[in-house]
This record gives C-alpha cells, structure tokens and sequence, in this order.
C-alpha cells in the first residue's frame, strides 16, 4: 500500500455512528447494539502492520481478509429470505475495462448475487443466509463473542433443523427463494458468521480473481468500501462495516 495511505475499519448501526475497531484485535470487536442487532464484530486482514490474528494460521486458510459477525438479530416477523449482506456505494464508480469479468466471477462464486454496479449508486447484494463463508446459529437470549484468539466459525445450523452438513449444501438449498422465505428468525437466535475471501487484497488495494486483476487505487475517488446487513423490502440497517482509505 502507498506510505501516504492508512486503512481505517469502523463499525456501526448508522453511518453517523461508525466508530473505528482495530484490525486484527480478536479479543476486542466492535460492539453493535440497536433495536434490531445486538452482537460484536471484528476485521482481520492477512500481513496487516498490527498484530497478526491468530485465525490466519490455519495452513489450509488462503483468506486475505475476514469479517467475523457474533450477535441475535431482534426485527420481528423475519424470514431467511428477508436479509442481505452486501456494498453500497454513495456515487458512481469508476470501472475500468474488463470488470464485467470480475461481476460475472463474483455471481459465479455467489449464487444469490444481485448488483448494479453501473448505477448513481451502485450496489451488490444477497441474500446473508448465501453469502457467508460460514454460519453456525446457536439458542440463546445474550450474545457473545466466542473467538478471543481468532477462532473461526465452524458451519453448524443444525438448530434450524436443517441437514445442510457443509456451506456449500447451505449455499445449494437456499439459492431458492422458497427455501428462504419458510425459515424464521428468531431473537433467540444467535448467529456467529464469517465472511471472507482469497481475492480482496487490502495491503496492496488490489483485487484478483481468475483471469482479471484490478488496481483499486487507480479507479479510486475516495469512497469507502462500506458492506450493509440490512432488510430486503424496508432497507432497515442492522450493521455497517466501513474499509476507509485516509491520506496521513
């Protein structure tokens, strides 16, 4: 990353509430407490300046970046169909030739993709229950952290007497809408989520998928990379995550 730059993670209910988390610091995540979310959440970034999170050391974890989310979420009469995870931008974006191949990559690696990336306000959303790398959903009325040392999310969603063993049998069954819309969601629900991937680079402001590269620094204006938990129908915000690039 250019010396003159510095990367900021904030979290929040609102964007006029996000309020900066160290990257990296397992054992103190964000805490997010609303009407509609009460849960912690925490950034990791592989090779970051700060102390390295534990949860990189699995030799088989290719992960350059994770979002770890623990928390219940409290919006009555909630289906699984009634929430997406996702960016949303405030202007338009400056795309360089060839990223219709890093979308048509993006759809492929996640079924329930919806994006508009050409709008005044671009946007890519699906469906939470798709879009996580992980999901375990545990019975109880308090959240909590459960990953002090970088402990990842093991998938379990057993309570949701579903047999859906691994994420991609989740990811398989709920790519319907149907499937989706006959699974509620309860405030005693707690839900522990990872979100992350091999290609988002954050040190280097670079993004690699098969057969496209991408210079984010060369097309950026300043926006920040802001991912929304929020309903489908209302767009009622349950969390912000913001990535921000600062000149010092």
């Amino acid at each position: 990353m250019d010396n003159s730059l510095r990367l900021t993670v904030r979290v929040g209910s609102t964007l006029d509430t996000l309020l900066p988390i160290e990257i990296n610091d397992d054992a103190n995540p964000g805490r997010i407490q609303n009407d509609k979310f009460d849960g912690y959440i925490t950034a990791r970034i592989r090779d970051h300046p700060s102390t390295p999170s534990k949860y990189f050391d699995n030799s088989n974890n290719n992960d350059l970046f994770c979002i770890q989310i623990s928390g219940r979420f409290l919006i009555p009469n909630c289906t699984l169909n009634d929430i997406q995870f996702g960016n949303q931008f405030e202007r338009p974006l400056h795309l360089p030739w060839g990223s219709s191949l890093l979308l048509k990559f993006a759809s492929w690696y996640d079924p329930g993709l919806e994006s508009n990336l050409n709008a005044p306000e671009p946007y890519a959303f699906s469906p939470l229950i798709i879009t996580m790398n992980q999901i375990k959903i545990e019975q109880g009325d308090k959240s909590y952290w459960p990953s002090p040392q970088g402990e990842s999310v093991q998938e379990d969603i057993t309570t949701l007497s579903m047999d859906l063993k691994t994420p991609e049998d989740r990811r398989a069954f709920f790519k319907y809408p149907q499937n989706r819309k006959a699974v509620d969601l309860t405030p005693n629900q707690i839900w522990h989520m990872q979100f992350s991937n091999p290609y988002i680079d954050f040190n280097n402001c670079t993004i690699r998928v098969p057969g496209f590269e991408m210079d984010v620094l060369k097309y950026w204006d300043g926006q920040p990379l802001r991912f929304y938990c929020k309903t489908i129908k209302t767009d009622e915000v349950f969390f912000i995550v913001e990535f921000d690039l600062r000149r010092l």
